[in-house]
């Protein structure tokens, strides 16, 4: 795409007119840890290598940096990390680097402004690029992606995303209304959005349109409004077409951002009684197709949100129930970088002090379940954030806290000790709170 094109034209006014995410200035990322984790690069890497990286000298892309708050995420999540961001909108782009040095954010950063098109023209490469809430926008999504491949370190990470054509099926029908009437031509005005909010205003509250698009918050949040009904170049797909897209663009899929809310078995009450064709072919198909029958059966996401990167660059493990016991002892255990805060630390001592459960959601919502552990592992986690400690360490210093067994009064057995933390550890890594990296 030329900075002539007509689709840059359509598209970048809008952004230069209420630059996004519409954030005040002051209002700072730190203080929600599940954001943050979403910018964590550290997470799609050990989904993929299955090991721990640390964000020192590492270079991120914020490929549509926009106002700048998602890229404040990218710095306070990746401490040491060089950012660079890049958008079309000049307004945005002056608002990033406005962002980032109100905050005095301590990471080095460069912007430009230019489309993602042209990310071969700039003098680094990456290890992890951001691309949120852009790749819709683009003419040619495959364009955008060999893009970012080209200018992808070898060992590299694209998060990237695209809108649910079924989840927005609704406000894609809203859209070509709305063009049918004489909006969506040229730049979004005032104007338009009141067309919009009075028509509206006027169908009856029964008509499917109505009902299934239009909440209360459209009628005075200006973005909200442009990001639904009055949103250019917006392009739905289908995750059996985003995952063609991401092979067209010689990438390898890694994972779903969200993937345990992605569970396609979790959609059955018991999958082991569906019809034995059904469930052959399911067992039959790839992740990648998994994934589309969950969107067919539940198109609950707005985005589909994925990891990827160059093919051929993960590190297979067996699943962490199968490990061998002796490989347990020296394997590293790191604790969720976003729970590693004050306010967890708090939380563990006072835990300490009674019976009963931590609620670690509390603290950070991985999958947005809730979870709990008993408060008898307080000490076990407390240690982990002074850094990554081995399990044989870990099993030690639960049994320094729990030498007896409290109903008969024994030492408990070193055996029985190590299979207790290791099911702790287990059920901790399923969920997200920890990674366990193996010598």
């Amino acid at each position: 795409m030329t900075e002539s094109s007509s689709h840059w034209n359509k598209i970048r006014p809008q952004f230069d007119a209420l630059p996004y995410p519409n954030q005040p200035l002051e209002k700072h990322p730190g203080q929600d840890p599940n954001y943050l984790a979403k910018h964590n690069s550290a997470i799609p890497y050990y989904l993929r290598n299955h090991q721990v990286t640390d964000s020192q000298d590492k270079w991120i892309l914020d490929a549509g940096c926009g106002s700048g708050f998602k890229l404040m995420a990218l710095a306070i999540a990746n401490p040491r990390a060089t950012l660079v961001g890049v958008d079309i909108s000049p307004k945005s782009v002056n608002m990033a680097q406005q962002r980032l040095e109100y905050h005095k954010i301590k990471n080095p950063f460069y912007f430009h402004c230019l489309p993602i098109e042209a990310l071969p023209t700039l003098p680094y490469t990456f290890d992890y690029i951001n691309c949120d809430d852009v790749l819709y926008l683009l003419e040619d999504p495959a364009a955008g992606l060999t893009a970012m491949k080209s200018v992808l370190k070898v060992d590299g990470i694209i998060r990237a995303n695209m809108h649910s054509a079924l989840q927005r099926a609704d406000y894609y029908r809203m859209q070509k209304f709305w063009a049918k009437v004489g909006c969506l031509e040229g730049s979004s005005t005032p104007e338009e959005m009141a067309v919009v909010r009075q028509t509206m205003s006027v169908l009856e509250d029964w008509v499917l349109a109505k009902k299934r698009t239009w909440k209360s918050a459209f009628e005075t949040d200006d973005e909200r409004l442009l990001a639904n009904h009055l949103l250019r170049g917006d392009t739905g797909i289908t995750m059996a077409d985003f995952s063609a897209l991401i092979q067209r663009a010689g990438l390898e899929f890694i994972s779903m951002l969200n993937w345990r809310q992605w569970n396609l078995e979790e959609l059955f009450k018991n999958i082991e009684d569906l019809p034995i064709a059904v469930a052959l072919n399911i067992a039959s198909m790839t992740l990648e197709e998994q994934l589309y029958l969950f969107e067919l059966l539940n198109p609950i996401h707005r985005l589909l949100d994925l990891y990827c990167g160059h093919p051929g660059q993960g590190r297979d493990r067996p699943p962490v129930e199968d490990w061998p016991d002796e490989l347990w002892p020296n394997t590293m255990v790191h604790l969720h970088p976003q729970l590693n805060t004050a306010g967890f630390r708090a939380g563990l001592e006072a835990s300490a002090e009674n019976l009963g459960l931590l609620p670690l959601d509390q603290y950070l919502k991985v999958d947005g379940q809730p979870i709990g552990v008993d408060s008898s592992f307080s000490s076990c986690l407390y240690i982990l954030l002074s850094g990554p400690q081995s399990v044989a360490t870990l099993v030690q210093r639960w049994q320094q806290a729990r030498p007896l067994d409290l109903i008969t009064l024994q030492p408990i057995p070193v055996e029985r000790a190590f299979q207790t933390i290791q099911d702790f550890l287990m059920g901790l890594e399923a969920a997200g709170y920890i990674m366990l990296e193996t010598p």
